[in-house]
């Protein structure tokens, strides 16, 4: 377990590190229909953070590039976009977490971050023996992981606190928001208070009013997973169209099919999420990344049920509490189902049949699957391709530096130069 995944003493867990079945798809059904694709589709919410962080805060942002001439390095910019989306959406939008324009703030943030990567493998994999051998003096993981971790779960718990003063205001003195409600956060707290009698839901909750560091630490996993898996997407994406102009031409005719557009300037009104979403090549490019540089490259470790015998293929029967495991790494790498499978081909995605795709996406594995899939797959989805669709419809994209672009080992993993460095030019 991710030492992020249980909030400080009281060592309380979130929905992604409850191990027993029934206590995870119980805390998953209180949040699971602000993540819906069709919730998300419709939401004002969403298309309001979606509209301002497009166009009054990246796009602005990259305009004065591009006319300059400058290089840009993009990644820590794509952590900051992402950073914004799902900050915005679990707790309002506001100025309070805005990391595309505060570079300071974004800076200190990811150099917590990034610091913890290259030591998850201990409380991941051996969580016991790493926290036997802490009191003995031994430390696996450096003891500066622990301000790293402080500073980020502090940021995370005053955005907690910011959005449960914004709900209290809006209740009790019918105060509106300068943003948009926390629509996560809300939705949790809420369904907790209206189900104290349910203790299946309530993980690792020390009473039905002590709920704010049970929250805070489910926002504190939902800040991290949407931040960081879609900005080495994002990074990646980058990488491969930057890599290939021709394909940046075609984007963009396609995206100039939207009305309204994207374009600088035109900022009063989104093309709608179903429009965004049915444009196929669009489509491709990201389902083309996901399948080849997926930010998850580590295994997806289940417990078999403690109830029966469990059988996989090629297994002999399995008692309960046994650990396995797959990565979409390995299944998004079968050459049989994705012929040169080491390839970035967007087009792998179009010139099938439909029993063809079918095959595909039994093998894709990016979001995982089943009762653990990943719950904002949907949200992250239609961030990459409004994000996307507002990059190449405005600017084009040259490679100026991707020294160490090449993916590191791990379970969540970009690239090992944490940089990627662009031209932008004005399409």
């Amino acid at each position: 377990m991710d030492p992020l995944s249980a909030w400080g003493p009281m060592k309380i867990s979130c929905m992604f590190s409850t191990k027993e079945s029934k206590p995870h798809a119980a805390r998953k059904r209180l949040i699971s229909h602000v993540y819906s694709k069709s919730y998300i589709q419709s939401s004002p919410e969403i298309d309001e953070l979606t509209r301002t962080i497009l166009h009054h805060r990246l796009l602005p942002a990259l305009e004065p590039v591009a006319a300059q001439g400058l290089s840009l390095e993009v990644m820590e910019l794509n952590y900051g976009v992402t950073m914004d989306f799902i900050s915005s959406y679990l707790f309002g939008l506001s100025d309070d977490c805005s990391f595309i324009r505060d570079v300071e703030m974004r800076k200190r943030f990811l150099s917590w971050h990034f610091r913890r990567w290259e030591h998850s493998f201990w409380y991941q994999e051996i969580p016991r023996l790493t926290g036997l051998l802490r009191r003995f003096g031994v430390h696996l993981v450096p003891k500066w992981i622990d301000a790293a971790n402080e500073g980020i779960q502090a940021h995370v718990l005053r955005m907690c606190r910011l959005a449960e003063q914004s709900i209290k205001a809006a209740s009790e003195h019918g105060e509106k928001s300068h943003g948009t409600r926390p629509v996560v956060y809300g939705q949790l707290s809420e369904a907790l208070r209206r189900s104290p009698v349910k203790p299946e839901a309530q993980v690792d909750i020390v009473g039905p009013r002590n709920q704010e560091l049970p929250v805070a630490s489910e926002m504190l996993d939902h800040t991290i997973a949407g931040m960081d898996t879609t900005g080495i997407t994002l990074t990646y994406l980058l990488w491969e169209m930057s890599r290939n102009p021709e394909l940046q031409d075609s984007l963009c005719k396609e995206l100039c099919t939207l009305a309204p557009s994207l374009a600088i300037g035109n900022d009063s009104e989104l093309p709608s999420a179903r429009s965004v979403d049915a444009l196929p090549l669009l489509h491709s490019v990201i389902m083309e990344t996901l399948r080849l540089h997926g930010p998850l490259t580590g295994s997806q470790p289940r417990l078999t049920p403690s109830s029966k015998l469990t059988s996989l293929v090629g297994s002999p029967p399995l008692p309960g509490g046994v650990r396995v495991s797959a990565q979409a790494y390995s299944l998004h790498r079968n050459e049989t189902v994705f012929p040169d499978a080491e390839s970035w081909n967007p087009q792998r995605w179009l010139d099938v049949n439909s029993e063809k795709k079918d095959e595909m996406m039994r093998w894709f594995w990016a979001f995982g699957s089943g009762g653990r899939m990943c719950i904002g797959s949907n949200f992250a989805m239609q961030e990459l391709k409004y994000v996307t669709a507002a990059l190449y419809t405005n600017f084009k994209t040259m490679i100026v530096d991707d020294t160490g672009i090449e993916q590191g080992d791990g379970y969540t993993v970009g690239p090992k130069g944490y940089q990627l460095t662009l031209k932008f030019v004005r399409a």
